[in-house]
């Protein structure tokens, strides 16, 4: 069975491959030996191959997970991956092959290949299409767009009411205003919202005084000693914030989403557009573009795109057990 997962809405997308993952493990695989993440960007079709094709001593089929093969810079890749899925029927495969392309998406009616720097959304080539068309035809898939205003509002009452609260729609506003439409840091907000309050309604002012900037200015000060080559400082706002329990995926979250913010405000002005419109036509707060466009003048575009990409592969690590997260954040601000 050929599963396929594409768009650029991480968090949903993530949350599904989680589901995926609990329900093989509940049903198939208690003790998770039958389960293989492979990071598509730097595999060979051999890795593929021994991995799909060894059969497990454990259960009765195999869950394989494969993200980001459009990443890939192998020449022939793509066409001997495609030959390979259909010259193997892994279609009708009592196996799980799970492939997860986050830099995917539907845009006004094409398919595009996402921009990692937030430079201009591509067409796909002739590769890429021809694989894209092959797995979009298949039983299971799913694309994760990023949710409209009303999705994301229905959502957050959905998440507060999953948690046991409840929330005012105004506050839903605020909440969404506080963190620019990013489904990790609402996650996060709404957890520490709902430890707050219990099950008492939460209002505006809940907002203000729990989702505050803090956490924005945190990161602020981090890219702020970074682009003065502060090390040593860089890596004391680091430890503050793991004392003050910040989720390892949050901050990273946090970081990548600043630096593609730097990043996008760095080409506008390149391109002599004003930075503060450029940040309303972004949906971000006018702090949030006030600040990081004055942190434009840190980095120059290669190192933006330099760190966010190292960030990236970080992420992916992470997130696949293969690297303890603070060992390699620390490891990369080093490198820096």
């Amino acid at each position: 069975m050929i599963i396929f997962f594409y768009g650029d809405n991480n968090f949903k997308a993530k949350q599904k491959i989680n589901e995926l993952k609990t329900k093989f493990f509940q049903e198939i695989d208690p003790n998770e030996h039958s389960f293989n993440v492979l990071d598509g960007a730097a595999i060979d079709l051999n890795e593929i191959s021994q991995t799909v094709n060894t059969g497990s001593l454990f259960t009765k089929k195999r869950l394989t997970l494969i993200e980001n093969i459009f990443n890939n810079k192998k020449p022939n890749f793509l066409e001997e991956l495609l030959d390979y899925l259909q010259k193997n029927n892994l279609a009708k495969s009592d196996d799980v092959l799970a492939i997860y392309e986050p830099k995917i998406k539907n845009q006004k009616g094409k398919v595009v290949k996402v921009s990692p720097n937030g430079e201009k959304d591509s067409p796909l080539n002739l590769k890429e299409k021809k694989i894209f068309e092959f797995l979009n035809q298949q039983k299971f898939v799913q694309e994760f767009k990023p949710l409209t205003p009303a999705e994301l509002a229905d959502w957050i009452k959905s998440e507060v009411k999953k948690r046991g609260g409840s929330i005012k729609p105004s506050a839903v506003l605020e909440l969404i205003n506080y963190s620019n439409n990013d489904l990790w840091q609402i996650n996060n907000e709404i957890e520490k919202l709902v430890n707050y309050k219990g099950a008492a309604e939460i209002t505006d002012i809940d907002i203000e005084k729990i989702c505050s900037l803090a956490i924005a200015d945190n990161i602020f000060a981090l890219t702020d000693a970074l682009g003065n080559k502060n090390k040593p400082l860089a890596l004391k706002i680091l430890e503050n914030q793991y004392h003050l329990d910040v989720a390892d995926e949050y901050l990273l979250a946090m970081l990548l989403r600043q630096f593609k913010i730097i990043l996008q405000l760095k080409v506008a002005l390149n391109n002599g557009e004003n930075p503060g419109k450029f940040g309303l036509a972004l949906g971000l707060h006018p702090y949030v573009a006030q600040k990081s466009a004055g942190q434009t003048k840190y980095f120059d575009l290669a190192q933006l795109k330099k760190i966010i990409s190292e960030l990236t592969d970080l992420d992916y690590l992470n997130k696949t057990g293969q690297t303890d997260f603070k060992t390699g954040l620390n490891l990369l601000i080093a490198k820096m």
